[in-house]
C-alpha cells in the first residue's frame, strides 16, 4: 500500500509538472532538481495560481535560505513578483519559530507540527508585511498568501533582484543610508508596533539607492515579552556593520534607539 502511494505521489508529481511546463514556466528543472521544495502540495499551489491567472510566468530562484526559497515570477498585468516558498522545517528551526510564535498573540494558537507552523509563519510574514507597508515603511508589498506560499513585490529589475546591504562595497551615500535604517526601526516600533527581531546587513535590500526591509517573519509586536530585548539587538547589527565597514565615522547610541520601552511596550 505505501509503495502504491508513493508511486501515486510522484505520478502525480510529472503530470503535474508537465502542466506547469506548458504555461510559460521557465527553468523547470529548479523542479526536479529542488524536490524538498517543489512536492506536489506546492506544485498544485503554483498551478492553481497559474491557472487562475495570478501568475503568468514561474521563473528561476533568486535566493535560499534555511526557511525559505524565493523565486522571480510574473503576475496579472505583467508586474515583476516575488514568490518565497517556506520549507517544512527540522526540529531546530522549528524550535526557532516558536521562539518568535510563542507570546505573539496574534498567532499563538499554532500546532506544533512542522506543516501547521511553517503555515503560521507564512501568514505571520504577510501580517507584518500588510501592516509595515500600511504604515509607509520600505518593505515588500503583500499580495498573497496561500498556504506556505506568499506572493509579493519585486525589489529589483528584470528578474534580477536587488542586491543585499552584505553584498555591497560601496554605498553613494552611506550616512543617509544608516540613518533611513535606524529611521526604519524607529517608525516600525512606533507606528506598525513592530520590531524586526533579525534585522542586519543580510536582510537589507539597496534598490534605487535607498533601504529596503526583508525576511519579517520573525518579526514581533512591541507586546512581546522579548520585544526590548530584539530591538536593541537589531540596533546593535546595524551600527556594527556600518561601522565595521568604515561607512560612518560614529553610530546613534542603542540606548537613544531604545529610549524608555515601557513607554513602547505598554
Amino acid at each position: 500500500m505505501r509503495r502504491e502511494k508513493v508511486f501515486n505521489t510522484l505520478e502525480l508529481r510529472e503530470k503535474i509538472i508537465e502542466k506547469l511546463q506548458r504555461m510559460k514556466v521557465k527553468r523547470s528543472e529548479d523542479f526536479e532538481v529542488l524536490s524538498e521544495v517543489f512536492n506536489v502540495e506546492v506544485l498544485m499551489q503554483l498551478y492553481d495560481m497559474l491557472r487562475k491567472g495570478l501568475l503568468k510566468e514561474f521563473n528561476g530562484e533568486i535566493s535560499s535560505g534555511k526557511e525559505s526559497k524565493v523565486f522571480h515570477a510574473i503576475a496579472k498585468g505583467n508586474v515583476e513578483v516575488a514568490v518565497k516558498i517556506y520549507l517544512i522545517v527540522n526540529t531546530e528551526i522549528r524550535r526557532m519559530m516558536l521562539k518568535y510564535i510563542i507570546g505573539d498573540k496574534r498567532f499563538e494558537r499554532v500546532k506544533s507540527d512542522s506543516r501547521s507552523l511553517v503555515y503560521t509563519w507564512a501568514r505571520k510574514e504577510y501580517a507584518n508585511l500588510s501592516t509595515m507597508h500600511e504604515a509607509g515603511l520600505p518593505v515588500p508589498k503583500p499580495i498573497l498568501v496561500q498556504k506556505n506560499i506568499l506572493v509579493m513585490s519585486f525589489i529589483g529589475e528584470n528578474g534580477q533582484r536587488a542586491p543585499l546591504l552584505k553584498e555591497l562595497h560601496e554605498l553613494k551615500n552611506p550616512r543617509e543610508t544608516y540613518m533611513e535604517i535606524i529611521n526604519f526601526i524607529v517608525k516600525s516600533r512606533d507606528e506598525a508596533r513592530l520590531i524586526h527581531a533579525d534585522l542586519s546587513e543580510y536582510n537589507v535590500m539597496i534598490w534605487d539607492g535607498k533601504p529596503f526591509i526583508i525576511d519579517l517573519s520573525q518579526a514581533v509586536p512591541v507586546t512581546h515579552p522579548l520585544a526590548g530585548e530584539f530591538l536593541r539587538r537589531d540596533v546593535e547589527n546595524i551600527n556594527r556593520f556600518f561601522m565595521k565597514r568604515r561607512w560612518v565615522s560614529e553610530t546613534i547610541p542603542v540606548e537613544e534607539v531604545v529610549g524608555d520601552w515601557l513607554t513602547y511596550s505598554s
